[in-house]
């Protein structure tokens, strides 16, 4: 009897040291192919994050994981977006969107909202992108995380459909907010400076594309510190500072073509 409560206490010793049981197979696999689609994502290796993205999504299917599906069917619409391919992105979020069980996380259908109507916004789809934006801010409240991309949004809608005062009161507002994000600040700043130079608000314009640009300078974010470098060239060629705005519009040049050269087709 000694014997056999010796040889339990000791099996127990020996599980507690144990490491912890392994992921099914299946799961694994999704994880290491979604940490390599994020890690060629980040380089710029697009084909290979798309490639990796979509074993992903497959093998997440294959045990029902269906918020990391979402995530994935998103993170697919992006690199989509990268790569030029804006319908084939939409694609990608009406997956989420136009399913009729709700089977998708909240936070999913919103995230796929909010995208689809930048996407849609930028190719000037404006009804649709308010649609899109709309359905996005019923699924938000003030503590959602894209709160204040939300509203960003909004502004740059109110800019694109002509109401540029409308726009700069909204995006100086957001600006301002105590907990916005520098993400958030930068592209509200950017929408009051493009606002500001079609109002012939020159000088206005110029300091607030200064402070953008100090600020995606910050985050690192190549795409936006050229739009940022390209306003203001456009800006100090209207104040007739002709020497000035050469410069900036060959830092914007430079910056663009070392983004083009840094991503892999």
């Amino acid at each position: 009897m000694t014997k056999t409560i010796l040889f339990l206490l000791l099996g127990m010793l020996a599980s507690c040291g144990s490491t912890p049981p392994r992921l099914p197979q299946a799961m694994e696999q999704a994880q290491v192919a979604d940490k390599e689609a994020r890690r060629a994502l980040r380089s710029g290796d697009l084909l290979r994050a798309q490639h990796d993205f979509a074993k992903t999504l497959q093998l997440q299917q294959s045990f029902d994981d269906t918020a990391g599906v979402a995530t994935t069917i998103i993170n697919l619409a992006t690199v989509a977006h990268q790569l030029h391919d804006d319908e084939g992105a939409l694609i990608w979020l009406d997956k989420i969107l136009l399913e009729k069980a709700e089977i998708y996380p909240v936070e999913s259908r919103l995230a796929a909202n909010f995208r689809k109507a930048v996407i849609l916004a930028n190719l000037g789809r404006l009804p649709e992108a308010e649609a899109s934006l709309a359905e996005a801010k019923k699924l938000c409240d003030k503590k959602c995380s894209l709160h204040f991309a939300i509203d960003g949004l909004q502004a740059r809608l109110l800019l694109l459909k002509g109401d540029s005062q409308g726009a700069i009161t909204l995006a100086l507002t957001i600006s301002k907010e105590a907990d916005v994000g520098q993400d958030e600040q930068a592209n509200a700043l950017r929408t009051v400076a493009t606002a500001e130079e079609k109002l012939s608000r020159y000088t206005e314009a110029l300091q607030h594309y200064q402070s953008t640009l100090e600020i995606d300078k910050e985050l690192g974010l190549g795409g936006r510190i050229a739009e940022d470098l390209s306003g203001m060239a456009r800006v100090l060629k209207q104040l007739d500072r002709d020497q000035e705005a050469v410069a900036y519009s060959r830092r914007a040049e430079l910056v663009n073509e070392s983004l083009r050269q840094s991503v892999v087709p």
